[in-house]
């Protein structure tokens, strides 16, 4: 990916359904050209969009840290990765093998997974199930940093965020939308409108309803080894309970991190950031140490592989598979 690459990227991370002829001026390449590029990069799996249920809708989260038989590894991560429940498995080096991210409707459904599905995976042999408590940052809040502040700022005053229709939308054209969604993340409204044979200003109000509502999250996802930041690090961290909230909003300010979330379970905060190289732990931490002394690293894993993510299977070297 060259700069205009990581430029148009950015652009997308900021608005990700943007007309290309508004991102045109703000990336420096005409629409043809960033139509062309953007389709050239979903291909090669090097960029996508990931959608996925957001805040707006009920769901139950949950990171199970995962240790499995060592020769049943890849049995063990096919097997979960099947399960629509699975958001996202990394494969890790440190206490823990994998590194699981779960997205369940409901607590019962949270309790069936961790109870019955995840005891009967071949080569698993432990587990740690941290649910989760508040999430504070994911990765809709990263960039890339490739645009410069007042771009970044043009873009997002340009293209105001989706506003919720008066009118609510029925169960089931949300669901037949979120589907269409997963598939084409930039499908267009006369393509909703469409498949789901209802008028276009039906469409338009479906999607805008639940993109502001944040039922729905649309976000661009980048094969992490091929970005400038090819690094995975999972922090698991423990804070005095009377902290436990202001330290986990001082973590999202930081540049580096992709997630922050508070959980019930051994660690109080659990962090994943993306770094440009392995040695830029030991600063990451000092500063961490710094700036928070009250929070304490218990333990950290390095990403080897994701297979998953977002609910996209990836091949080994990180690029979706299309």
């Amino acid at each position: 990916m060259d700069s205009r690459d990581l430029r148009l990227l950015h652009a997308l991370q900021i608005r990700p359904r943007a007309p290309w002829a508004t991102l045109a001026p703000i990336v420096g390449a005409d629409a043809v050209t960033l139509a062309r590029r953007w389709s050239a990069l979903q291909d090669q799996g090097l960029a996508w969009l990931a959608s996925y249920r957001g805040p707006g809708a009920k769901y139950v989260g949950a990171i199970i840290e995962v240790e499995c038989t060592p020769s049943r590894i890849a049995e063990a991560t096919e097997d979960l990765a099947r399960d629509d429940e699975v958001l996202s498995i990394d494969q890790t080096i440190g206490g823990r093998d994998l590194v699981v991210t779960l997205l369940c409707r409901t607590d019962a459904d949270l309790a069936g997974f961790v109870l019955d599905r995840l005891t009967n995976v071949t080569g698993v042999i432990g587990t740690r199930t941290h649910r989760g408590i508040r999430l504070l940052a994911d990765a809709q809040l990263w960039r890339l940093r490739s645009l410069q502040d007042h771009e970044a700022r043009q873009l997002e005053s340009s293209i105001p965020q989706p506003a919720a229709a008066p009118r609510g939308i029925s169960a089931e054209i949300e669901d037949q939308l979120a589907g269409i969604l997963r598939s084409n993340g930039r499908a267009s409204v006369a393509e909703i409108s469409e498949t789901l044979g209802i008028s276009t200003t039906r469409a338009r109000n479906a999607l805008s309803t639940i993109l502001a509502e944040k039922r729905m999250v649309l976000r661009l996802e980048v094969a992490r080894p091929y970005s400038p930041w090819p690094v995975a690090v999972w922090y698991f961290l423990r804070v005095p309970a009377t902290m436990v909230e202001s330290v986990a909003e001082k973590l999202v300010g930081l540049h580096e991190v992709r997630l922050v979330a508070t959980t019930g379970g051994l660690y109080s905060i659990l962090m994943l950031v993306w770094l440009r190289r392995v040695e830029d732990m030991t600063p990451l931490e000092r500063q961490l140490g710094e700036r928070l002394p009250f929070a304490e690293i218990l333990d950290r894993c390095i990403v080897l592989r994701t297979p998953k993510h977002m609910g996209n299977r990836l091949t080994s070297d990180g690029r979706r598979i299309t």
